[in-house]
């Protein structure tokens, strides 16, 4: 097998979990859509009415983009939402740590067991580095500067 072909394999391996755990997540609060809606609430930064439409909007699309991480035609832009959606976890997470918020992240639904604000954080950080790996590119240093070795959305 070829450093090139591994390098493909892994990036497919790393997208593949992620869709994992996003489908998980968005799963598990389907489920519970009032529990979600109070998890959401619990951070104080939108209104009840807000938080409810989240709590039924929000499952649905993390589903769709575990979806889209698997189809190579929708995968570079299913990767740009899920990082966008990220750094948005990621953002209301630091609010509500920076706030003192005692908070159940609510990432999981009641399957995650309550994960802290910090362990959260670090989790998407994790999910944030395999999205950026499943879409890099391989690059190698030739007599002509850098040049690409394969691309990463296009071939899947």
């Amino acid at each position: 097998m070829t450093q090139g072909r591994v390098l493909s394999l892994s990036r497919r391996l790393a997208l593949a979990v992620v869709a994992g755990l996003l489908a998980w997540a968005g799963a598990a609060k389907l489920g519970d859509p009032s529990r979600f809606a109070a998890d959401i609430a619990n951070y104080r930064l939108v209104p009840p009415l807000l938080a409810a439409m989240a709590a039924v909007y929000l499952p649905w699309l993390e589903i769709a983009l575990a979806t889209g991480l698997l189809v190579p035609r929708l995968r570079a832009v299913a990767r740009l939402f899920a990082l966008g959606l990220l750094l948005v976890f990621c953002a209301a997470l630091a609010s509500a740590w920076a706030r003192g918020l005692d908070i159940r992240c609510g990432c999981f639904g009641g399957a995650d067991g309550g994960a802290s604000a910090a362990q959260a954080l670090a989790r998407n950080a994790v999910l944030a580095t395999l999205l950026f790996w499943g879409g890099a590119r391989s690059v190698r240093l030739s007599s002509r500067g850098l040049t690409q070795i394969n691309s990463r959305d296009a071939k899947g």
